[in-house]
């Protein structure tokens, strides 16, 4: 048996239930949902989580649907889901939790002393994560970026994390993932595998939904034919895959107006000085600022999508092509 908080489950059976990871400040409970898999057979433990941002939705548009389609009498071992983990951002509709106005991936693993979000991450890692052999983190764009890519933390099992990236059927597997706050990255940090999943936005929901979500489930179930949870074959959208390395993050700076990104150049080459997008003055027209590749790249499948970008956003990333993989 498997138990997580309330929820529990049988060898070869689900359960879909709320765990409790903390209480706000009125004494109110604040829950995940998760979804609770156990395979017949003995098998590693993989970890898929979403919506660390409450304005991060498209994975919870996909992920029970693949909990029900998945038959934990053919499965080995165990899938934990969590379609939507920041509810009361969602709620809201906003990036941060509404109890404390902080990021749930900004918090490392939590802390049982430190606020309301941190208790619920330190609930959630010690009871979950902290168990896993692996764990996908599937990340959006959310309102202002629109992504397409894996990325692997440089850490001591950085080519198990990279095995399973290259896994998932991402067009381009993104090497030295920057070392942020995340659960993901304490995870990495544990010696587990870990990818940061990186898969819609910005526009996604409205250009590219039904690609979107098809690209999330086949990643879900790539992973867990690599991992021998499943069986089948791996299935690709391409004929091989982009592996990056030495990215370099391009941001808003200089002049501000209407930001537009030539997206066409998200997965080629482009040459030191290149054009990758421009600003455009909201009141004149004119245009203010071309924005230029600093240096020779292939450009990540990443980066603004909406013309007002925050100072912050991610315009694009561009890295060295360490190799292409063909796949099967």
């Amino acid at each position: 048996m498997m138990k997580i908080g309330t929820i529990e489950a049988q060898p070869g059976s689900k359960a879909y239930g709320a765990f409790k990871s903390g209480e706000t400040h009125g004494r109110f409970d604040v829950d995940i949902p998760l979804h609770l898999v156990v395979g017949a057979q003995h098998g590693p433990m993989l970890v898929v989580q979403a919506g660390a941002s409450g304005l991060e939705i498209e994975p919870s548009l996909i992920l029970p649907q693949i909990v029900k389609a998945i038959d934990p009498a053919q499965l080995a071992g165990t899938l934990v889901v969590v379609p939507l983990m920041n509810t009361s951002g969602f709620e809201f509709e906003q990036e941060t939790s509404v109890w404390d106005e902080k990021h749930l991936n900004r918090v490392g693993r939590g802390s049982p002393t430190g606020t309301v979000s941190e208790q619920l991450i330190d609930a959630y890692y010690r009871a979950v994560i902290a168990k896993a052999d692996a764990l996908i983190d599937i990340r959006t764009g959310s309102q202002w970026g629109y992504y397409r890519y894996a990325g692997v933390y440089t850490t001591s099992t950085s080519d198990t994390s990279k095995a399973l990236a290259l896994a998932l059927g991402l067009p381009q597997v993104v090497l030295g993932q920057p070392a942020d706050s995340s659960m993901a990255y304490e995870a990495a940090q544990d010696g587990k595998a870990v990818v940061a999943a990186y898969i819609g936005g910005g526009p996604g929901l409205r250009d590219y939904r039904e690609e979107d979500l098809g690209r999330i489930e086949n990643a879900v179930l790539n992973a867990l034919r690599h991992l021998k949870m499943l069986g089948g074959a791996l299935a690709y959208e391409s004929a091989s895959v982009q592996v990056i390395a030495a990215h370099t993050f391009i941001k808003p700076d200089g002049e501000r107006g209407f930001t537009f990104m030539h997206t066409a150049k998200r997965g080629t080459q482009v040459q030191a000085g290149e054009e990758l997008g421009y600003v455009r003055h909201p009141f004149t027209g004119t245009v203010a600022q071309r924005i230029t590749a600093p240096r020779a790249g292939v450009v990540v499948h990443a980066g603004a999508s909406w013309p007002l970008p925050l100072e912050d956003h991610i315009l694009a990333i561009l890295g060295d092509l360490q190799a292409e993989v063909a796949v099967p």
